[in-house]
């Protein structure tokens, strides 16, 4: 599971990716059971940035996933 950075204008945000968008923070939620490809091309459509946080840096996550509870790492 990777986890991806979004940076916009108006926010920063997260999701956990697989291949298949897993989990997200709230701003994201329309993304959750996209392929990266798709997300990908949405993020660059909105003019936003993304990148991939490394593994080493650790990190605790909240976000929603797709049965809409809460979870953290």
């Amino acid at each position: 599971m990777k986890l991806v950075r979004v940076v916009a204008p108006h926010f920063v945000a997260g999701f956990e990716t697989d291949g298949i968008v897993r989990r997200t923070a709230p701003i994201l939620k329309r993304m959750r059971g996209w392929t990266d490809d798709r997300a990908r091309k949405y993020i660059a459509s909105k003019g936003w940035r993304a990148s991939i946080v490394p593994e080493q840096i650790a990190f605790t996550f909240e976000g929603e996933s797709n049965f809409g509870h809460h979870e953290t790492k």
